[in-house]
């Protein structure tokens, strides 16, 4: 067994494994940085942003809860009452837990810091909105993109460099 291979491998072990480590860390720092405002659903509901830009809405709800599935979303401004440009969201991000799924539905163009108001139509009357929240953030879909890919690489390395180790120490290769 050349000594060269034998640290490779364990060169792409130890480089998996640090890379895996940061990419999960960084996901959820994004997630959790990403955030600007957090919002129980309701048909109207005051939102206060600090800075002009970009904002994506989520809807966080139980599995299987449809009960905003064919409802509008429409965001105002307070001071003048007039429509926030908007678009839907076409490649949707959603993150999953263990009872709840946040999926992004429509982006914002909001055009200077203040109070505005987002309303909802198309709710289900009978529809149950306690456990569902609205989640604002700023958009991070492509970093999520490249954190995804790192996370891949990592773990493409740390098993790769584990399995040829192996191999080594078991003499097939």
């Amino acid at each position: 067994m050349p000594p060269w291979l034998m640290a490779l491998t364990i060169c792409a072990t130890l480089l998996g494994a640090v890379v895996l480590f940061l990419s999960i860390t960084r996901i959820l720092l994004l997630l959790r940085e990403s955030e600007v405002a957090r919002l129980p659903a309701a048909s109207e509901a005051d939102v206060t942003f600090n800075q002009a830009g970009s904002y994506v809405l989520h809807v966080e709800h139980p599995r299987f809860n449809m009960a905003l599935l064919h409802s509008d979303f429409v965001l105002h401004d307070a001071t003048n009452g007039s429509d926030v440009r908007s678009s839907p969201v076409i490649f949707h991000t959603t993150t999953s837990g263990f009872s709840t799924v946040s999926i992004s539905i429509r982006q914002f163009e909001v055009g200077h810091p203040g109070v505005y108001r987002l309303l909802i139509t198309g709710i289900d009357a009978s529809s149950d909105l306690s456990r569902i929240e609205l989640i604002f953030t700023r958009p991070y879909a492509g970093a999520l993109f490249l954190l995804i890919v790192a996370t891949v690489f990592g773990g493409v390395c740390l098993i790769g460099g584990l399995v040829f180790t192996a191999l080594q120490y078991a003499g097939k290769l």
